[in-house]
């Protein structure tokens, strides 16, 4: 089997760490597949392997009108030259009428969240809506016309299927996970005797990451005379880079109030992040909309207890794993960190639970997934195209 991904979108963040660490998984693959990734010119992390090779392009720096006629024009001819059997487009958008079968990862929930929709688009300008509104009708038109679609959740496939049809037989929900090596085999935390309790966040600066809630919520537990605790960001409040939206003023007014009650030690690499939750104590994440929640396994398999937002998908990822706290409030937020960081053994039974509920959420079983539907997707699309048999009489 020949396949082509699509990963042109990987330029940072979690796309590009999903690229690579699939790109590390299918290089120690056995047999004769071949795959070819397309990505972005500083991917270099990508590993080249027999099985896989490596295509540049910078078509995800360009326009949204540039970027769609390189999906719909320039790509199909490099599918002319390389003809592969399935084709895999791993971020959101995908090719009209593709020559060959194709599976579409839709992993952006933005476009299709109730809680996205209706607690942060309607305050944004006319010009954020209407985009909002154009990708949200470019990917419905991707998910129309590939053969299979993918999310990383169930909730983000209800989520998506409320606004394009899809028959059963071409809905696939493949979690993702972390690598089984990454499991912490003990769960239990260290005491934290001789330094104030860490709580960890883990993401980049975005609406509807909800970090505001958090912050007022550790203003909450600074000024209620809480013993001495610290809270970790992996961002950078003064990046103006593009690449993810820039933190408001008035956000990084109130981050700057808290002092050193919070840390920010910008965008980690994927290594340094484990090295971050393996020195935390508390993992929290109040996210308004996620596509899966990455940090959420990641947080699990390191042993640590979660306070989440109550929002569906982290149920449906953590389960009894995590304390949640509904969502806006950081009253309740605050209340739900203070009732932990003073209960040592709640920490603990959490973690143990966590530690039970990540063995569902492994990164080797995503790639196996992944690799049978590529397999059955490429398998149909050949049977459409054989030649009808014509009978001589």
């Amino acid at each position: 089997m020949k396949v082509l991904i699509n990963a042109v979108s990987a330029k940072l963040g979690g796309a590009a760490t999903y690229v690579q660490n699939l790109a590390r998984s299918l290089a120690g693959q056995c047999g004769d597949d071949e795959f070819v990734f397309v990505v972005p010119p500083h991917c270099a992390e990508v590993p080249v392997a027999p099985s896989v090779r490596l295509l540049e392009s910078d078509a995800a720096s360009s326009s949204y009108a540039s970027r769609w006629w390189w999906d719909q024009v320039t790509f199909r001819r490099l599918l002319e030259q390389e003809k592969p059997d399935v084709l895999f487009s791993s971020a959101n958008f995908g090719m009209v009428r593709c020559p060959c079968a194709q599976v579409l990862l839709v992993r952006n929930p933005i476009y299709f969240s109730r809680e996205y929709l209706e607690l942060v688009l309607p305050e944004k300008g006319m010009r954020l809506r209407a985009e909002t509104s154009l990708r949200r009708w470019l990917v419905c038109r991707s998910a129309a016309s590939a053969d299979r679609v993918m999310t990383p959740s169930t909730a983000m496939m209800d989520d998506l299927a409320r606004y394009v049809p899809l028959a059963s037989n071409r809905r696939v929900v493949n979690p993702y996970g972390v690598p089984r090596a990454r499991i912490n085999g003990e769960p239990q935390r260290a005491p934290a005797s001789e330094r104030p309790l860490r709580l960890l966040w883990v993401s980049h600066y975005a609406d509807h990451k909800n970090l505001v809630t958090l912050l007022r919520a550790v203003k909450q537990l600074r000024d209620g005379g809480h013993p001495p605790f610290e809270l970790i960001l992996t961002l950078d409040p003064a990046a103006q880079n593009g690449q993810h939206t820039p933190m408001p003023a008035a956000e990084r007014t109130l981050l700057q109030s808290l002092g050193d009650t919070v840390r920010t030690v910008g965008v980690q690499n994927y290594e340094s992040t484990w090295k971050l939750y393996a020195e935390a104590d508390l993992f929290v994440f109040p996210s308004l909309v996620e596509s899966f929640g990455h940090p959420l396994v990641e947080a699990m398999a390191a042993g640590l207890p979660i306070v989440a937002s109550d929002i569906r998908i982290h149920r449906e990822i953590c389960g009894d794993a995590a304390a949640y706290f509904p969502v806006l409030n950081a009253d309740a937020l605050a209340a739900r960190l203070r009732a932990l960081m003073a209960d040592a053994a709640a920490r603990s039974a959490l973690a143990a639970w966590g530690h039970e509920r990540v063995q569902q959420f492994l990164w080797e079983d995503h790639v196996a997934r992944l690799l049978d539907v590529l397999r059955d997707t490429a398998a149909s699309g050949r049977r459409r195209r054989r030649p009808k048999q014509v009978s001589r009489g």
